[in-house]
């Protein structure tokens, strides 16, 4: 991806040169049949005008990371710099990589977990060999990072923001490291800030494009998922729901994620589901990082039935075949509930 292909983008790119390059992405994604869904060609259109701002609030599933993805591959097809993703979870940067490299783009992260890596990723940079570079907020506050920053900004084509709800106020996921980061990374005059989510209500959208920038380009679809039926099931006691919850799992389809709202539940809930002969594991933020890592593998290749888990495993978890979510206990606003049953029904036509 270092050696132009295409000759440079023009000052304002034609729509037909960011089609292409969705079509490229996409073939590699999907498959050669695969075809944009709506606003897709044109976000990537929007981002590629210079020092674009553009914000895409779209259902989960619907395809934001592919539209970075053709947007670094048209910018990078002309010689210009790496893009920048800024990723708030763990386990979504490692999702985020891979797909990265499927998409024929040669990807690396710097976040807490590869400190030993962090010379090779900017000598990396360095050489310009690397396309795009996903980091974790809090980045921002490690000197060795921090140092590197200026640098970097003056050298990226994109910047891209992904689960921006985190950076509002009024985000259910507010995160003050994650606004700083992107108080930061909105400084550059030159390079395209994209911002994409698929948790934000009105007020959340209006924040967001009003922290961007009055030039603000904003796609926002429906959030409706045909996949997915949603109930409800009332009057159960907290026995009552264990037992409930034990014998669902016989009947669920695939393999799923039952969330709860404490690490002592996560543990308790996965102890008892055990005893009753189901594979399950739980997940939590005070699960270790190799752990989670193991666990994410074990529940994508359906070796476990469940995986009982906090809000740590969320945004940006990518098993597209995933069967089924269940709560106990409601989170905090529906804003908050549906990042989390938007991981289940991304490839198949019933999810419960």
């Amino acid at each position: 991806m270092n050696t132009p292909s295409h000759s440079p983008v023009p000052a304002s790119p034609t729509r037909d040169f960011a089609e292409q390059h969705m079509h490229t992405i996409l073939a590699r994604l999907a498959g050669p049949g695969a075809v944009p869904r709506a606003d897709q060609v044109d976000a990537v259109h929007a981002v590629l005008q210079p020092a674009s701002r553009v914000l895409v609030v779209q259902a989960t599933g619907w395809g934001k990371s592919a539209v970075y993805w053709a947007a670094t591959h048209a910018i990078r097809s002309t010689g210009a710099g790496p893009t920048l993703v800024v990723s708030p979870l763990l386990a979504l940067m490692r999702d985020q990589v891979s797909a990265a490299e499927r998409a024929g783009l040669k990807a690396a992260t710097v976040n807490s977990t590869n400190i030993d890596d962090w010379d090779e990723v900017f000598q990396r940079l360095d050489a310009d060999a690397i396309d795009v570079l996903l980091v974790s907020p809090e980045r921002l506050g490690n000197p060795r990072f921090a140092a590197r920053l200026g640098a970097l900004l003056a050298r990226v084509g994109l910047i891209v923001i992904d689960e921006a709800h985190c950076i509002s106020d009024w985000g259910f996921d507010f995160r003050p490291d994650y606004q700083r980061l992107a108080r930061a990374l909105l400084s550059t005059p030159t390079a395209s800030v994209l911002a994409t989510t698929a948790t934000a209500n009105e007020r959340v959208t209006l924040d967001i494009g009003k922290q961007l920038g009055a030039g603000t380009v904003t796609f926002r679809g429906t959030l409706a998922r045909t996949s997915l039926t949603l109930s409800v099931v009332p009057g159960l006691s907290p026995l009552q729901r264990y037992a409930w919850i034990a014998d669902a799992l016989e009947q669920l389809p695939g393999s799923g994620i039952v969330y709860v709202l404490t690490v002592a539940e996560a543990e308790r809930l996965t102890a008892f589901l055990r005893s009753c002969g189901h594979a399950v594991e739980a997940y939590s933020g005070q699960t270790d990082a190799d752990t989670r890592l193991k666990v994410e593998e074990r529940l994508r290749h359906n070796q476990v039935k469940a995986v009982v888990a906090t809000s740590a495993l969320g945004m940006g978890y990518d098993k597209p075949d995933l069967g089924f979510c269940v709560h106990l206990g409601s989170p905090s606003t529906p804003v908050a509930y549906y990042p989390q049953v938007g991981r289940a029904g991304r490839a198949v036509a019933h999810a419960e």
